[in-house]
């Protein structure tokens, strides 16, 4: 399997990249505490949201398409002293061995798939992971305003982060989008330096992500047997409008 994405710089400071960016880890919280048994979580990546809630006693398992990922991961559970069952595993050919009451999908995993056809594919592969009446909860990213702002593809600082040794990363990112295949291709290019600002490495990661109308998403969901309990805006518990950037769609198994 390709690890396409996630295997360098943008593996090695995903957590602090994100730290600031994004604030979901309430919201999965609640929605975990509102089902019984072990749930599972598609792409956890670092475990940027599994092992905080592994700490507090939930039980969840994991999978994630990247090594390195999942490598990193294990590691900081080892730190933790917490036991992780997780799999290196593509989402579109999920096979846990065994089913879920509730399965969940935190930053926007289920975009960075390479097609729309995998994309169904893997709701195919959510629904026969699912209990009967199990729910699936998938968070979605829309680009609103990257389709009103001109000059889409420009440059700009992303972010700086610097470590205890004085060394640091920068960040530069771009992105450009298609409205023909509803595309984002979103570009990062890392810069690492010493704590003497000497150039140790550069590297360039494109991630594209498929976008969705949230008309065209609750089609989608009912095509692959499922039906629409709700849809939250911006990791609260509020209903969505046209403006709404990030949003979880929460679905229930509806066949058997």
């Amino acid at each position: 399997m390709k690890d396409e994405f996630y295997h360098g710089l943008d593996a090695e400071f995903y957590d602090e990249l994100l730290d600031g960016e994004i604030d979901d880890l309430p919201f999965w919280r609640a929605l975990l505490k509102t089902n019984s048994g072990p749930s599972l979580e598609v792409g956890c990546g670092t475990g940027r949201v599994l092992l905080p809630l592994l700490q507090e006693g939930f039980a969840i398992d994991g999978m994630d398409r990247s090594a390195k990922m999942i490598d990193l991961l294990n590691e900081k559970a080892g730190k933790l002293g917490v036991e992780v069952d997780v799999r290196i595993q593509p989402m579109e050919a999920l096979n846990m061995g065994k089913t879920y009451p509730l399965i969940f999908i935190p930053g926007f995993s289920l975009q960075m798939v390479a097609s729309r056809e995998l994309l169904k594919e893997s709701l195919h592969c959510f629904h026969a992971h699912l209990e009967s009446g199990g729910q699936l909860a998938i968070s979605l990213f829309f680009p609103w305003e990257e389709l009103e702002v001109e000059g889409s593809g420009d440059w700009h600082l992303r972010k700086k982060i610097k470590r205890p040794d004085g060394s640091r990363l920068e960040c530069h990112q771009s992105t450009q989008i298609n409205t023909e295949d509803q595309s984002l291709v979103v570009k990062n290019r890392y810069t690492l330096l010493d704590k003497h600002r000497k150039r140790l490495g550069e590297e360039l990661r494109d991630i594209r992500l498929l976008w969705f109308y949230p008309h065209e998403f609750h089609l989608l969901l009912e095509e692959t047997g499922y039906h629409l309990l709700e849809t939250y805006a911006d990791f609260e518990y509020e209903p969505m409008d046209e403006f709404t950037p990030y949003a979880v769609f929460l679905a229930e198994k509806a066949g058997t």
